[in-house]
């Protein structure tokens, strides 16, 4: 029981927050399980009604006022997210307690199997299976006051869709100042029975009783827990069914009217001998977008009714491609490769040296466009999201989209670009040896290769593209809550988004919202489908997983826990294997695999802070090894070690 000292000043807390009731100080729209935020703890039940028309059998009802408000008292409204039937299946479970926390008692990110023993100090049950859930937990060490200081439990690898989930914090984790926690009056009124005045409460009672039972069949009684909770992750269905309906919808429209191009440029790159096109156009791909889908304040992914994508004829989307020298002195024609472009970048990333040096080591035409959503020309809407939560959609949604022009520009190589454009000219037969006419490109080879951003989103991109054979995919990984504020990248735009919602722990919660958001097109969303393939209606198919220890773009925590998602071994020998991860020697035959590369970086922080820059965010591509071991993993489906050894790096060379 808390002092009632303690209590005292609790409800003077909350009582400042306008509550009707002073024997339950809480908002009526807030959830009754925290203090000091409407929105803690988070995800949470308390948030969800029943509905019988969903796949999980639940449906979020977060109500107005319940999430952030902005500088500019623009409350954010929950209609986007409450389309949903639970939460996201990446995003971290948060809460803040006052006067802080002693992370010295928590299990950090080094000690992931600790979580899963009796002696841990918070716990996460899965409640359809019986099953511990193996994570860690940390402060966030951006927080500039202990009262507004999060603690953040992150899932080693992506939960399970539809399934519920009971989360404990025990009484083993103390505050700042070596005490007991403060329980809050919400959870306190469910150990002790205590009806109270909270509609919200009294609604999930139930669902947190049920909770109770689970943990303390784990061996965490309630009398050990300092607060407990549970949600209900989004089913799969719900996450996938707007970007396979736009997927579905662009190959049925391109079945009936073929895509077309057009080019604006047609040069060699230097002197011509390794890169003897560099074709710059547009081509024609199927537009879900409002205002023409223009790059626009208001351009958003038009949905019907039921939320899916409302198609509304085509549009020019930009793609840049590269034929290699080697195309056209090949004897037969070869594979072609799409290209996945880094943050917030575009179609013309294609052109630069280590794509143009992978594609000549592989001898595949290769062909970009912008991932629409977060490309260059969608910066301005991205920062404008960042001030204003309730324009998110003009980021999330028209990814969507991004998703679409990637499938579409897949489907034009297939056809209109491999029988027309990538093709011996006239002026290639003479230097070459080529036929004039000749088609260089075989549409039955398509490979993806993407690098960072092009990772995070060229993993969903590989997963719903019909004819995609093999990928791979560099320094990048899965759900972005764990990823941005560990990045170097994330400081400019945390700036943005802290100066709009300035309390640290709406940072926080900010992204998490944003991760439920992003669940639909990055890694998140298939990384445990993608290779099988038959849940989103595609073959098969092999991804190869490239990550730099160290890495300070994109931390290795989020490399990691796309490969436990996916479930595929790290090839050995290797300068680590990650927990929860076999090892496994090569060559892999058919298979799927995580190459590690080191390239003697110094220890990054265990922390949620960017690290200094340790420049392995461009090992990879850089290295005769990684290029040698791409083109043979296209020709034969084999992930074969290409360094001597594990791959530890002398002066950042893996040869």
């Amino acid at each position: 029981m808390r002092a009632p000292a303690v209590a005292l000043a609790l409800a003077s807390t909350l009582l400042a927050c306008g509550s009707d009731d002073p024997s339950f100080p809480i908002e009526l729209h807030c959830n009754p399980l925290g203090i000091d935020s409407c929105m803690a703890p988070w995800p949470s039940s308390v948030f969800e009604v029943a509905d019988g028309s969903t796949p999980t059998g639940r449906k979020l009802a977060i109500p107005d006022g319940a999430l952030l408000t902005n500088a500019n008292a623009a409350p954010v409204d929950p209609a986007a997210w409450n389309r949903a039937d639970g939460y996201s299946a990446a995003a971290p479970m948060v809460t803040i307690f006052p006067g802080g926390i002693d992370g010295s008692t928590l299990v950090n990110q080094t000690r992931f199997a600790d979580s899963l023993g009796a002696s841990a100090t918070t716990v996460i049950v899965d409640m359809t299976t019986g099953e511990r859930v193996a994570h860690f937990a940390e402060l966030d060490m951006t927080a500039t006051a202990p009262d507004r200081q999060a603690i953040i439990i992150r899932p080693a690898a992506r939960l399970s869709g539809g399934h519920r989930y009971a989360v404990a914090i025990t009484k083993a984790v103390k505050s700042k100042g070596g005490g007991d926690l403060p329980v809050s009056p919400g959870f306190q009124a469910i150990l002790d029975g205590t009806t109270t005045s909270h509609p919200l409460l009294e609604a999930a009672r139930p669902r947190l009783i049920e909770a109770l039972d689970a943990l303390d069949a784990a061996g965490f009684p309630r009398t050990e827990l300092a607060l407990a909770w549970d949600f209900t992750v989004a089913s799969d269905e719900f996450v996938r069914r707007a970007p396979r309906s736009a997927r579905d919808q662009a190959l049925t429209a391109l079945d009936a009217t073929p895509s077309t191009y057009r080019t604006e440029s047609d040069e060699p790159i230097g002197d011509g001998t390794q890169i003897r096109r560099r074709i710059d156009g547009y081509f024609k791909a199927p537009l879900f977008l409002t205002q023409e889908g223009a790059y626009a304040p208001g351009t958003v992914l038009d949905l019907d009714a039921a939320g899916l994508p409302v198609l509304h004829g085509v549009y020019d989307a930009p793609f840049t491609a590269i034929i290699p020298d080697c195309a056209y002195r090949s004897p037969t024609p070869v594979g072609m490769m799409i290209y996945g472009h880094g943050l917030n970048g575009s179609a013309d990333q294609v052109a630069s040296g280590a794509v143009r040096d992978t594609a000549a080591e592989a001898c595949v035409i290769t062909v970009g466009t912008d991932m629409r959503g977060m490309s260059e020309r969608d910066i301005g809407n991205i920062a404008r999201s960042l001030t204003d939560l309730n324009r998110s959609s003009e980021i999330f949604d028209v990814l969507v989209q991004g998703l679409a022009n990637h499938v579409s520009l897949a489907r034009a190589m297939e056809t209109v670009m491999a029988t027309s454009l990538f093709v011996c000219r006239a002026e290639d037969v003479a230097a070459t040896g080529c036929t004039q006419g000749a088609q260089l490109a075989d549409p039955t080879k398509l490979y993806y290769y993407g690098l960072s951003q092009g990772h995070i989103f060229g993993t969903t991109f590989v997963a719903y593209t019909p004819n995609i054979r093999r990928g791979v995919v560099g320094v990048g990984g899965g759900n972005y809550s764990i990823m941005l504020e560990r990045s170097t990248n994330w400081p400019t735009y945390r700036q943005i988004l802290h100066g709009a919602y300035p309390d640290d722990f709406d940072v926080v919660l900010a992204i998490n919202l944003f991760q439920q958001r992003w669940d639909q097109t990055e890694t998140s969303g298939v990384s445990d489908v993608v290779l099988d393939g038959t849940p989103l209606g595609v073959a098969p198919r092999q991804l190869l997983l490239h990550m730099a220890v160290g890495d300070d773009q994109v931390p290795n925590l989020a490399t990691e826990w796309q490969a436990r998602t996916m479930n595929i071994p790290v090839l050995e020998p290797s300068p680590y294997v990650p927990f929860g991860m076999t090892g496994m020697a090569g060559p892999i035959t058919n298979g799927s695999a995580l190459v590690i590369m080191d390239g003697g970086a110094p220890p990054v922080p265990l922390t949620n802070e960017p690290s200094p820059d340790t420049g392995m965010h461009g090992l990879t591509r850089s290295q005769p090894a990684s290029r040698r071991q791409i083109d043979h993993f296209f020709r034969t489906g084999e992930v074969r070690n290409e360094c001597d050894g594990a791959c530890f790096c002398a002066d950042g060379k893996c040869n």
